[in-house]
């Protein structure tokens, strides 16, 4: 899953597996999409968020709560996928409960349309698969619900929550 990605002739791309020896370049991302979706306003909301974001990505992979995986060319950050896990009550489709939310879907403006968000949420799906998980769910932007219905979600009846079981 992790190595070099092809596009095309002129776009390559590096995928790396989200780690805390990356961190300094999964933050970015992450305060990239808040700032796309209009969530981060002042300067100390950005300062709070880039701290707290770097404790919780630090204790999250460390812990295995967190799967990641980030697209980068040239040195540069491109595109980043990224899942929480966790152990949610059982039901029917869930026995075991275990869940994971997407939380971290972004990729840089300049390298949309590339199948970068396409490829990275299906190495977390994969890894999803073999850790035991059997619902992924997001709150899609409008931006992200064609891809989320291209790779098998679906429309729960919450406002803009979609979900996979696998």
């Amino acid at each position: 899953m992790e190595g070099v990605f092809l596009i095309n002739m002129s776009n390559r791309f590096n995928i790396v597996k989200g780690s805390i020896e990356v961190i300094d370049i999964m933050v970015p991302l992450h305060l990239a999409l808040f700032e796309e979706l209009d969530k981060l306003k002042p300067l100390q909301e950005e300062h709070l968020l880039e701290t707290s974001t770097k404790d919780y990505l630090e204790k999250a992979l460390s812990n295995n709560e967190f799967i990641s995986y980030i697209a980068e060319t040239n040195s540069e950050a491109a595109s980043i996928c990224g899942i929480s896990l966790f152990v949610g009550s059982p039901h029917l489709k869930n026995s075991q409960g275990i869940e994971g939310y997407i939380l971290s879907m972004y990729t840089v403006p300049k390298y949309r349309g590339n199948g970068l968000a396409k490829q990275l949420l299906g190495n977390c799906i994969e890894i999803c698969k073999k850790s035991g998980v059997k619902r992924i769910w997001v709150h899609a932007s409008e931006d992200g619900k064609h891809l989320y219905r291209k790779m098998g979600f679906t429309y729960t009846l919450k406002n803009n929550e979609m979900e996979l079981f696998l």
